[in-house]
């Protein structure tokens, strides 16, 4: 996929929201401890966490879309090819029903949070904590993706594994 979905220009674009606020935020935080410190804004320690997070949240997706994840493929740059691609086709398999366990455990999660409150900001807690649900499936969504379009390559190019 040469262009840019829609889901991965949403999430682009929450994540330069998501860490341009994280920088006000900081901003804010810094001049009014040290050059303002008659001025007190307690809720930016609350907020500078949570956006962090959301930062966090749309941008792990996009990595696993674009595979910047981290590995480490010492042993895989050893083996011959086929055992390779049979290797990393069973590495994305394992990586979707993970993150399909963590989606669901994440939505048992974000359901502890009813009903509660962040202390300084009042911010439902179901919010925060529905981000593991949130990133877990769109990591599983560009999992599902890239596992398709290797199996795909794979069968175009006649590769046997």
């Amino acid at each position: 996929m040469k262009n840019k979905d829609i889901i991965e220009r949403i999430l682009e674009l929450g994540t330069s929201l998501a860490f341009g606020a994280l920088v006000v935020n900081v901003t804010i935080q810094v001049v009014t401890r040290f050059l303002i410190p008659s001025v007190t804004v307690v809720w930016t320690e609350e907020a500078s966490r949570f956006l962090f997070i959301y930062s966090v949240v749309f941008a792990a997706p996009l990595a696993m879309k674009k595979r910047e994840y981290v590995n480490v493929d010492m042993l895989l740059n050893i083996m011959p090819k086929g055992m390779r691609k049979a290797i990393e086709l069973l590495i994305q398999i394992a990586s979707i029903g993970l993150f399909g366990v963590v989606f669901i455990k994440g939505i048992e999660f974000a359901k502890l949070g009813m009903g509660q409150t962040s202390a300084t900001l009042g911010i439902p807690m179901y919010r925060i904590y529905s981000s593991i649900a949130i990133t877990s499936f769109f990591i599983m969504i560009y999992g599902i993706y890239n596992f398709v379009s290797d199996i795909r390559g794979m069968r175009d190019r006649g590769d046997r594994t």
